[in-house]
């Protein structure tokens, strides 16, 4: 039944992976939809005849599949029309998965087709959407003896500028025969009822309504074809004919026997224009409509929606089942008191560790594997490391596992393998190693597959509790309350319920520690801070005093500071802070940041925006074998990350005998001790810049915070972390025996 309950998990997560990735992969199956507008000009102009040619006027799509695709299109195309024009509204609303949707509408048409800018296009930020599949949000264009006007009422556009470019079009028009003007909102006040939004759906302001009237009568225009009303609706003003026909897809007005579904038909000849409204049969009456508006509103809902709504299942019967498993599971909350005996400890142990993430990417978590991995084999263990398979190619390493990856996740700065968690190869070289435990380092993907391993092997696990979830959750995808969830409840209950199914839990600050209480995690809890590796700093100081100069110039102090350059980081919190330390006081500084990220091109602009040229340099990433010379040149190191667990950079800083001034966060809060080797402050501008001031402007006080500062990093060595982590493992071996 546990199998069972296991594999229906696991059924759910792989199906949610799936969609997740088509998600991802769906942008890029539509790269010719671009410029839709610009490119459809031209097959216009070069298919259609300039003295006699049709086309059909449509308004309010709405993405709608049972009117527009399946009834209105099939008639359209047995009218032979030479070209479609929207006023607008082709979409329910700016998503870029709504714009790929109606992208397979544009497939079907086999029709050049062109279109106005709608209120629906750029609901949600969909401006750029708009932009980047269309084109601009006002243009003209000319089709022989006939003058094509597309304007933008959505007031996205600069109002005068765009009243003076029409002046200049009309002007541009009058050696026209036709002359036609598209917009989604008409300059037309109509009376109307409406059953499901209320907003006014023309032109609002009567002066501006009277600007469009009057200039287009003034430049003897023929026809304004305009929508975002629901209905059919033509009148005539100063000789200019004025149409709205919002029948296209949708919803329709309940009460209104103008609201039906339909297009118009317009005829360009030598003998004038003739405009025919084309009704679908069977258009629904009175009573039909509200059922009619449902169905359709449904449906196109369904279908723009229907990624998301399968992830949202998926995502929710699978947080049901673990909720319902949680639920009815007995847990023992007593600590199994076998942890006192050492049986084992003389046993040279074979250890299995699992990573979502190692070298070649520089990490805190590649390194303190790297650290504990060395550290058990000084001690005489043999460990390997169960690791994702990355794009670049990486040197033959004889105690690495390099697991299969079925795809690279690259976003916002988040470099993740997908590793095949599901190949034969892993179970098989885990058998092989013939492990007597398994250090599992992530709560899910390989370090979930190590504990299902040593399940079903029956070894003991312990796990690391490394990385702080919930302040990643910006790289979630924000659908519906997925973000907001995943940050407040679904990352901490990932945590707790992976660590509550190991035997041994490693924190490496008591915050951490404090933090996974908290939660509820009732294991048997370690507080075991990464070890520094003090070989990297055993080096000549002509090569320190090199590097110093290279980076230091003219200034007389070197700050530094090391991050992934991601929004996660508070980057901008230490920007600013910089930038308030040299506005304030008089100091000559200059600051390192080493680290790349997808926020490095932000940073720049925001460092050349703020004249910090001088003060603040970008050195990209660095070996980590090459880090230490970079600390021992500095003088200070600045740090503003609150997402932190330990802040293992803190101590490697110290390690080069930097003091440290930083935000006040879990783990920060462990390490930094005020006036002793360094500064912790509240996330507040001046007071985290004051301490920059006051401990570089103190040269004794600078002094002793130096020395105390690589004293507490000497009390973090990884001989000291090995001895700990052996401990606990044996501790668990007893465990797991007495249990069996």
């Amino acid at each position: 039944m546990k199998n069972r309950g296991k594999l229906y998990i696991l059924i759910f997560i792989v199906i949610i992976s799936i969609i997740i990735s088509y998600k991802i992969y769906a942008p890029y199956t539509i790269q010719d939809f671009k410029s839709v507008n610009v490119k459809n000009m031209e097959i216009i102009r070069g298919n259609t005849n300039n003295n006699n040619y049709s086309f059909a006027v449509v308004g309010n799509i709405e993405n709608s599949i049972a009117i527009f695709d399946n009834r209105i299109l099939k008639k359209i195309k047995q009218n032979n029309v030479d070209f479609i024009i929207s006023t607008g509204n082709n979409v329910r609303d700016g998503d870029e998965s709504k714009y790929r949707v109606f992208y397979r509408t544009l497939e079907k048409l086999k029709i050049p087709f062109l279109t106005a800018v709608g209120r629906r296009e750029i609901n949600d930020g969909g401006n750029d959407n708009f932009y980047k599949y269309f084109g601009p949000f006002y243009f003209s264009y000319q089709i022989g003896d006939s003058y094509f006007i597309f304007l933008d009422t959505t007031e996205n556009t600069n109002l005068n500028w765009q009243q003076q470019w029409l002046n200049n079009e009309l002007k541009e028009a009058s050696e026209y025969e036709n002359k036609f003007v598209i917009m989604n909102k008409t300059p037309v006040k109509i009376e109307a009822e409406y059953l499901l939004d209320d907003s006014i759906k023309y032109i609002k302001s009567k002066s501006l309504r009277t600007f469009y009237q009057d200039i287009f009568a003034e430049h003897n225009l023929d026809t304004v074809f305009s929508s975002n009303l629901e209905i059919y609706h033509q009148e005539e003003i100063e000789g200019v004919n004025y149409y709205v026909s919002g029948g296209a897809g949708g919803d329709l007005i309940f009460d209104n026997q103008k609201s039906f579904y339909h297009y118009l038909l317009v005829n360009v000849s030598d003998s004038g224009i003739d405009v025919e409204v084309q009704r679908l049969e069977n258009s629904p009456g009175l009573i039909s409509k509200l059922i009619v508006n449902i169905w359709v509103s449904l449906q196109s809902f369904i279908y723009a929606n229907y990624i998301n709504i399968l992830l949202v299942l998926f995502i929710g019967l699978t947080i049901f089942y673990i909720l319902h498993r949680e639920i009815n599971k007995e847990v023992d909350y007593y600590r199994d008191f076998a942890y006192d005996d050492h049986e084992n400890k003389d046993k040279k142990l074979k250890i299995a560790m699992f990573s979502n993430n190692y070298f070649p990417v520089i990490g805190g978590v590649p390194i303190s594997i790297k650290r504990l991995a060395k550290a058990l084999r000084e001690r005489g263990h043999q460990v390997k490391i169960f690791a994702p398979e990355y794009k670049e190619e990486t040197d033959e390493e004889p105690n690495i596992i390099r697991c299969k990856s079925i795809y690279h996740y690259e976003e916002a700065g988040l470099d993740f393998p997908v590793t095949n968690i599901f190949s034969p190869q892993i179970k098989k070289d885990f058998k092989a190693g013939d492990f007597d435990l398994v250090h599992a380092h992530h709560p899910f993907w390989l370090g979930n597959k190590g504990r299902k391993l040593a399940e079903k092997f029956n070894l003991p696990i312990a796990f690391t509790y490394h990385t702080r979830l919930e302040k990643y959750s910006h790289y979630v995808p924000n659908i519906l309350f997925m973000r907001k969830f995943f940050k407040n409840r679904l990352s901490h209950f990932l945590i707790r319920n992976f660590a509550n199914n190991t035997d041994a839990v490693f924190a490496p600050t008591g915050s951490t520690k404090e933090y996974l209480r908290n939660i509820g995690v009732s294991r048997f809890i370690k507080v075991m801070p990464t070890g520094i590796d003090f070989d990297y700093y055993d080096l000549d100081q002509r090569q320190i005093d090199l590097l110093r100069d290279n980076l230091v110039g003219d200034s007389d102090y070197l700050l530094i500071s090391v991050s992934r350059l991601s929004k996660e980081k508070n980057l901008y919190f230490l920007l600013n802070g910089i930038k308030k330390l040299k506005e304030k006081y008089e100091l000559n500084f200059k600051l390192v940041i080493i680290g790349s990220g997808s926020e490095k091109e932000n940073i720049e602009d925001f460092i050349k925006d703020n004249q910090l040229q001088n003060e603040i340099e970008l050195i990209g990433a660095v070996d980590f074998k090459e880090m230490a010379k970079y600390y021992l040149a500095a003088d200070l190191f600045v740090f503003a990350s609150t997402t932190e667990t330990q802040g293992m950079v803190l101590l490697e800083a110290m390690a080069g005998y930097n003091p440290v001034v930083a935000v006040k966060s879990s783990g920060i809060d462990d390490i930094i001790e005020n006036g002793y080797n360094g500064f912790k402050t509240e996330e507040d501008l001046d007071k985290w810049s004051s301490k920059i001031k006051e401990i570089l402007s103190d040269k004794e006080k600078f002094e002793q915070n130096s020395k105390k500062a690589r004293n507490m990093a000497e009390s973090y060595s990884i001989g000291e972390m090995g001895t700990e982590a052996e401990k606990v493992y044996y501790k668990i071996l007893q465990l797991k025996k007495n249990t069996n």
